[in-house]
């Protein structure tokens, strides 16, 4: 019994690609050339404008975040269970 994976892939082996495939990726980079020379590069001002449009969007999501973070202080506790830290690691500055 053959897999229809394997015979599949074993008709597809047989055929002969179509003569339209022949030169694509000459034919590709061509075109991708011409169109590149086409839009020419972009301008300094296009540059500056882009990125000081990014700049201010940076700016006002970074305000906005910081604006719902409230800055809390953790409580002191030096023997808690919800401490962090074991009492002995206390003493080591001593």
């Amino acid at each position: 019994m053959t897999d229809p994976l394997d015979r599949d892939l074993a008709r597809l082996a047989q055929n002969i690609p179509p003569a339209s495939l022949d030169d694509l990726e000459r034919r590709v980079a061509m075109a991708i050339d011409a169109g590149a020379s086409d839009a020419g590069g972009m301008s300094a001002r296009g540059l500056v404008l882009a990125g000081g449009a990014a700049l201010m969007l940076g700016v006002i999501g970074g305000g906005a975040a910081a604006g719902r973070i409230e800055a809390r202080e953790p409580p002191v506790a030096v023997v808690a269970l919800d401490a962090g830290l074991a009492p002995s690691t206390l003493l080591l500055g001593r």
